[in-house]
């Protein structure tokens, strides 16, 4: 939002300066809350099918010895972006369900609430990960660099879209778009390997490394201007 834009709102909308506000503040009963406790109480808000995703890829991992061989890294690597994307849409749920200016009037600032589902499901995915990469590399024969790299770059790669894509729609629309970007980067991901397997080969690793560091860096800037967006809204 346009600097000038944003001063002409505070200045047209800004309230009058309350008086006894920490007078007014120290009556109201607070119960304490530590970080902890805050964060952990989070869990139980994010919806089920977002642990059903990771539920479902560690099954998978965990009987794919005994089911699927070798392959079942290729599977994992086309579910890996719906685990991405649901993420995306965790982050992003207040907006595609046009709850943010509701929620910001909550006892806990909506950024802080968001913050605190992203720490929880940043958990939750790299603990997952750190599972899935060397059972994958183990089944798959493949060292466990080159094999993260294979998950982590359709992961980024969805996750950077999707932040893109909830950025510049709204409601339903972007739960859709993040889904159909899912959609897309696991189809992908499995008519690239059936066609064209060579590059899944040693020698195209310094490649996939470069990927992997531009997904990474781009996923870092498009978590920022998400977060931007909460803060712009706390200041209007």
């Amino acid at each position: 939002m346009d600097e000038k834009l944003k001063k002409a709102l505070r200045d047209a909308f800004e309230p009058p300066a309350p008086t006894q506000k920490e007078a007014f503040l120290k009556r109201i009963p607070q119960p304490g809350i530590s970080n902890l406790s805050f964060v952990l109480s989070q869990a139980g808000y994010i919806r089920k099918y977002v642990w059903g995703i990771s539920a479902v890829l560690f099954g998978i991992a965990f009987m794919g010895a005994h089911m699927f061989g070798k392959d079942v890294m290729w599977g994992i690597s086309a579910l890996l972006p719906f685990a991405a994307v649901s993420v995306v849409t965790e982050q992003n749920r207040s907006y595609i369900f046009l709850m943010s200016e509701l929620e910001m009037a909550a006892r806990f600032s909506l950024k802080s609430v968001v913050l605190a589902r992203m720490e929880i499901l940043g958990i939750v995915h790299l603990l997952l990960l750190l599972f899935l990469i060397p059972v994958c590399a183990r089944l798959h024969g493949a060292s466990v660099f080159q094999t993260g790299l294979y998950l982590l770059v359709p992961y980024l790669l969805t996750a950077d879209a999707g932040l893109w894509a909830a950025r510049r729609t709204k409601g339903a629309e972007s739960w859709y778009a993040c889904f159909g970007i899912a959609d897309c980067v696991s189809v992908l991901n499995l008519i690239v390997q059936k066609l064209y397997p060579v590059l899944f080969g040693t020698r195209y690793i310094p490649a996939w490394t470069l990927m992997l560091a531009a997904v990474a860096i781009y996923g870092v800037k498009e978590w920022k201007r998400s977060m931007n967006r909460l803060s712009e809204l706390l200041c209007v």
